[in-house]
């Protein structure tokens, strides 16, 4: 399971690479095998018998999440679910941690950069942000450890690599690959000259839109230090000119109007309603006339209330405390209240490639700024 290299990227022993190994196997077989295996068991077994013994099928999502939860199996394949998680970001953060020495020397900016990256010492920190690690990721994305630090960047980048057993593309890239194409395909005649890509993270979702439209200036901003300067160290490796900054997505500091695409990949699902709605705001407020603001708006809604449990699953076990908030919000409200009118707006998909089959479709939700 090998990524594709870069500067920066953090290199594992022998001993480090089958740990990971192992942790991907493992988040492997609870992926494809062990969890969705709660269906048939569903179907099967504990749905008939809370039928012949209520006379009714179960009334909500409570009463299926309890009534799962009466089952070894499921509440087994929670704990090992949970203990993958885990497992990963103790064996990949012990790797970054023997080199982040090296990893942050390698990270500075050199003179004649591609790109430009700026921190922002003085940016508060969100509570939402502060008080939880997400996906049980310690530190969250954020957290500094020593000065230069790139240690959330490096954990994130070699993580999610780990995470989903290499199924997002060599250098974690698909999710940004199918949401620029996506634009492409619904916007076949815009000529972006401006593109902004909130939360970024280690720059997988940023990368793409340089390469679909490598004469439109990219940016890129992310809440994190950590994140913001190992990805400009990661694109500059890869020969990227790409402009990153630390800056709340909700507040940033560019003029009205100086974008023509503002697009997030997999950041609204971590954060709180009312962060979510001023990003939206924010979003209008950057657009140029015809511009196009764009975010991810997770998998398609759930059909039932067992669809919705097993797609709870990281909501409830892995510290994704806004999911359930997210899911549950009027996204055509909240961008309404944003700036946009009901006619501006739209909803799209596109499934991307993971392992030899497809992730579900990834669900946009997008408006178009009056022209």
């Amino acid at each position: 399971m090998f990524q594709d290299r870069h500067d920066v990227l953090p290199e594992a022993t022998h001993d480090e690479f089958a740990r990971e190994e192992f942790c991907s196997s493992l988040r492997k077989m609870f992926t494809t095998e062990l969890w969705p295996a709660n269906r048939a068991l569903y179907q099967q077994q504990m749905l008939p018998a809370f039928v012949e013994k209520n006379g009714r099928e179960p009334a909500n999502f409570s009463e299926v999440k309890d009534l799962m939860a009466e089952s070894l199996y499921f509440r087994a394949v929670n704990a090992i679910g949970r203990t993958a998680q885990e497992m990963l970001w103790d064996t990949v953060g012990e790797s970054v941690e023997r080199q982040i020495g090296t990893l942050v020397e390698k990270a500075k900016p050199r003179p004649n950069a591609l790109g430009t990256v700026r921190v922002n010492p003085a940016l508060a920190m969100p509570r939402y942000i502060d008080a939880v690690d997400i996906h049980v990721m310690p530190g969250n994305f954020h957290t500094e450890l020593a000065e230069d630090d790139v240690f959330a960047g490096a954990l994130y980048d070699r993580g999610v690599y780990v995470f989903a057993f290499g199924g997002l593309g060599k250098c974690n890239q698909n999710l940004g690959v199918v949401t620029a194409e996506f634009f492409r395909e619904r916007f076949p005649d815009k000529k972006p000259r401006r593109i902004l890509d909130m939360g970024c993270g280690p720059g997988f979702s940023t990368l793409p839109w340089k390469d679909l439209y490598p004469d439109a200036e990219v940016y890129a901003i992310d809440l994190g230090a950590p994140q913001i300067r190992y990805a400009a160290a990661r694109a500059e490796s890869m020969g990227k000119a790409i402009h990153f900054s630390q800056q709340d997505a909700c507040h940033t500091d560019f003029p009205d109007g100086y974008f023509d695409i503002v697009v997030s990949v997999l950041v609204t699902h971590e954060m709180p309603v009312p962060a979510i709605k001023a990003m939206y705001k924010e979003g209008h407020r950057l657009l140029a006339p015809g511009g196009v603001m764009m975010h991810d708006g997770g998998y398609p809604e759930a059909k039932t209330d067992f669809d919705l449990l097993m797609a709870a699953w990281f909501g409830m076990h892995a510290n994704e405390p806004f999911s359930a908030g997210f899911r549950a919000m009027d996204q055509d409200k909240a961008m309404v209240q944003g700036g946009f009118t009901p006619e501006q707006l739209f909803r799209g998909q596109r499934a991307a490639v993971y392992l030899k089959g497809q992730l579900p479709p990834a669900c946009f939700v997008g408006a178009v700024k009056e022209g």
